[in-house]
């Protein structure tokens, strides 16, 4: 169909797992359109201001913070990166790391990154299969180890690393502490029972499909990842694209189409 694609990843194995770039149209890894039918980009012809991961941390990723879109574009001509984590499989008593402990200073941090040792000052949060997880530009976070995630965010590849667990990587400790937000209560957080998630950048929606599912993607593209069950999605000449669980499907705007099955789906737009 012309208006709507089933999409495969760009892969790239990681020293803590591995990441799919299952929706990119970011130069440093595009995502493509099933049946060897060229790349993301290429369909659509620009850049889109999302891009989404899976993510599977086998150990624990860096300790890291993005910057925001003004910081970004000055410093490293790049969007800055807001985003979310929806957890999709994690083991027994699993934590991520989001935030900094209250009373924290940038003087107290910046101490603890020279004398390596951050984790005290840090915030876990456990995380269950299912929940959401928002990650505001300027929030100090880390993906811990048995959870595989899909990261939803702006299309930017800048990672300031502040913490990397003894591994002989580079950290970014001086950017890291011009972008970092120290305010204690600022908006993040775990979503339980999630259902819409609503950012200044996107907006994600869980959709549970017993039947049929009539829409119409307006002014906006439409993003679909299927995260169990099967069905099929028709546009309005009755062409249609099965789906199955971990499918993802591109649906440009001003598109009318139709889920058929018994799917459970995350809805971006």
């Amino acid at each position: 169909m012309d208006n709507i694609v089933k999409l495969t990843p760009y892969y790239m194995d990681k020293i803590w797992g591995y990441e799919k770039w299952i929706l990119s149209t970011h130069r440093n890894g595009l995502s493509f359109i099933d049946g060897n039918k060229g790349t993301l980009l290429d369909y659509i012809g620009r850049e889109l201001p999302i891009l989404i991961k899976e993510i599977k941390a086998n150990e624990s990723l860096s300790v890291q913070v993005h910057p925001d879109d003004w910081y970004a574009r000055k410093y490293e001509n790049e969007l800055g990166k807001t985003e979310c984590w929806y957890i999709l499989e994690a083991e027994e008593n699993s934590t991520l790391i989001c935030g900094i402990r209250g009373g924290v200073t940038k003087d107290n941090f910046k101490y603890a990154i020279e004398s390596n040792n951050v984790e005290d000052m840090l915030e876990r949060i456990p995380v269950k299969k299912g929940d959401m997880i928002y990650i505001p530009a300027g929030t100090v976070h880390a993906i811990e180890s048995g959870i595989t995630i899909l990261e939803i965010q702006q299309c930017s590849d800048v990672t300031y690393r502040i913490y990397d667990w003894g591994r002989d990587r580079e950290i970014h400790v001086d950017k890291a502490l011009d972008v970092i937000n120290f305010n204690y209560g600022f908006e993040y957080g775990k979503i339980e029972n999630f259902k819409v998630l609503d950012t200044p950048y996107f907006k994600v929606e869980k959709l549970i499909i017993s039947d049929i599912y009539m829409c119409s993607s307006g002014n906006s593209y439409n993003v679909f990842i299927c995260i169990s069950g099967s069905g099929s999605i028709s546009n309005s000449s009755g062409e249609s694209i099965s789906i199955c669980n971990t499918d993802v499907l591109y649906v440009k705007s001003e598109t009318n189409y139709k889920i058929n099955g018994d799917l459970e789906l995350l809805k971006i737009y």
